[in-house]
């Protein structure tokens, strides 16, 4: 076996035990939340030790910072499969809203704990300014074809409406994270309702 293959398996081998250790904390974060699951619970889980897990992430909070990075990106993959489909401005805004309905009935703890990890982005200036703004223009990816089929208002910045957008839709992730009786596909019906007709040429 030459060295570059070895360097190859290790880094598959890597990978493979990233994943696997964020794949377990999803799980136990989901089923007993943060505080109720411990580094020694994720590295059990993921069978490694306790020193292999500090080899990948730094502290338990570092996992769950990187679970919400995955969270966005995988929000970036909902993005990229409405604008290969033939929909208006407006179904793909209600679409993305839908989606988070799916996948908190799906996954509700994880995702209670993934969102609390974007609230409380907004409190810490120092690393919300760029996750927000990456927000930001995952929404903006959504309006900019609707521009340019008259869709979507011109009187605002791109940048400015997808701000709205994106405040509408933090603002009810944080509604259903505070009321555990949040009728979820009610509120956010509304809210992607809202945020359509909002950015519409019509409004």
């Amino acid at each position: 076996m030459d060295k570059h293959t070895m360097l190859d398996r290790r880094e598959r081998n890597k990978l493979q035990t990233r994943s696997r250790l964020l794949a377990v904390a999803r799980g136990l974060f989901a089923a007993q939340g943060v505080d109720g699951t411990t580094v020694e619970d994720i590295a059990d889980g993921a069978h490694v030790s306790r020193a292999t897990f500090f080899n990948y992430f730094p502290s338990k909070d570092e996992l769950l910072a990187a679970l919400h990075t995955n969270h966005m990106d995988a929000l970036a993959g909902v993005i990229d499969d409405l604008l290969t489909q033939d929909l208006t401005t407006r179904d793909r805004i209600i679409r993305l809203f839908d989606d988070f309905v799916q996948t908190a009935k799906d996954l509700p703890g994880y995702l209670r704990v993934v969102t609390g990890e974007q609230v409380r982005d907004l409190a810490s200036p120092e690393v919300s300014v760029e996750r927000t703004e990456h927000f930001n223009e995952q929404i903006q990816r959504i309006l900019e074809p609707g521009i340019e089929g008259g869709e979507v208002r011109t009187d605002y910045s791109p940048k400015f409406l997808a701000e709205m957008v994106s405040a509408i839709y933090i603002s009810t992730i944080r509604s259903w994270r505070q009321d555990r009786d949040y009728d979820l596909e009610d509120g956010f019906g509304k809210a992607a309702r809202y945020a359509a007709e909002s950015v519409s040429s019509r409004a």
